[in-house]
């Protein structure tokens, strides 16, 4: 199960996540975020509280980031749990998305 707040902080409309992105919640997810997306054009989504990501949620991260960047706006994720930076890491997230160790605002 996956809980997604929508927060705006400095300029940012944030996506706190909570749970897990697994590939039952990545539908949510991504809609989650999308729907931050139609709302600002400066997304942020706040991985402090996400305890796993699978591939599926590692997808609908990437499809958000995609979305944002086809509107023409900024997209980034902050505070990675320890283990959701593992898989960032190996995946080579780190490499594709803006990652910051807090919020970029």
């Amino acid at each position: 199960m996956i809980q997604v707040t929508l927060e705006t902080r400095e300029g940012w409309q944030v996506a706190v996540v909570a749970g897990r992105a697994d590939a039952e919640a990545a539908d949510d997810l991504e809609s989650a975020l999308r729907t931050a997306i139609d709302q600002h054009p400066k997304v942020a989504a706040d991985f402090r509280s996400l305890d796993y990501i699978s591939s599926a949620g590692l997808r609908a991260v990437l499809q958000a980031a995609r979305a944002a960047r086809l509107r023409g706006g900024e997209f980034a994720v902050c505070a990675l749990s320890d283990p959701v930076r593992k898989v960032f890491t190996m995946s080579g997230m780190h490499h594709v998305l803006r990652i910051y160790g807090e919020l970029p605002c």
